[in-house]
């Protein structure tokens, strides 16, 4: 069971990313924002996913997946969705547009409508997600829904020294702003300091 991927990132597609480890190019299904935040790195970063491997069987044929998540939270969430009925992996892994806290606040709420909003997530779906799931993801609603594979690490020089004071005067708390600005300067090498404040904003 592959549970946990740490390599170079080669190429970003519309649902996946290749990730060459040791040699190996892995081919990872990932949920829409993990997919958007890789797609901003460079080619070539090293990255790090929490993986989901499954079997797909289509008669006598089997096709292995692995899907990759930013987080331990993120993954164990998706595999939570997995309890409702007739909701596969792949239906799963699209269902995971919004942060884990946000989405387990939303079925706590029994919010059909928000959750019709979800790709491929009509009524009764949304009806089967919360019975299922409602009182069960208490774990979930104060998740912070960000890489625990980005350390919290101190600026490393004066451009970053500047922009984790910008940060912090703008309202981010200080835990937030370092994750942030690590995962950001880590992407954009060369970013002066004003570049970094406006890269992490975005990314918000």
């Amino acid at each position: 069971m592959i549970r946990r991927l740490r390599g170079e990132l080669l190429e970003v597609g519309p649902e996946w990313a290749l990730v060459e480890v040791g040699g190996l190019a892995y081919e990872v299904l990932l949920p829409p924002p993990v997919r958007d935040r890789l797609a901003e790195r460079p080619a070539g970063s090293t990255v790090e996913l929490y993986t989901y491997h499954y079997m797909q069987t289509d008669g006598n044929r089997v096709t292995p997946f692995l899907l990759g998540f930013e987080s331990e939270t993120q993954r164990e969430f998706f595999q939570r969705l997995l309890d409702v009925p007739r909701l596969g992996p792949m239906s799963a892994l699209r269902c995971m547009v919004l942060p884990v806290a946000q989405l387990a606040h939303t079925i706590e709420l029994q919010d059909e409508g928000m959750l019709k909003k979800l790709p491929g997530v009509g009524r009764q779906r949304a009806r089967d997600i919360i019975a299922t799931l409602q009182g069960k993801l208490a774990i979930f609603l104060e998740a912070a829904d960000l890489p625990e594979a980005v350390p919290l690490t101190p600026p490393e020089n004066e451009t970053e020294q500047e922009a984790l004071e910008v940060l912090l005067q703008l309202g981010l708390n200080r835990n937030d702003a370092l994750r942030a600005l690590r995962q950001t300067a880590a992407s954009h090498p060369d970013a002066g300091s004003e570049e970094l404040v406006r890269l992490v904003f975005q990314q918000r």
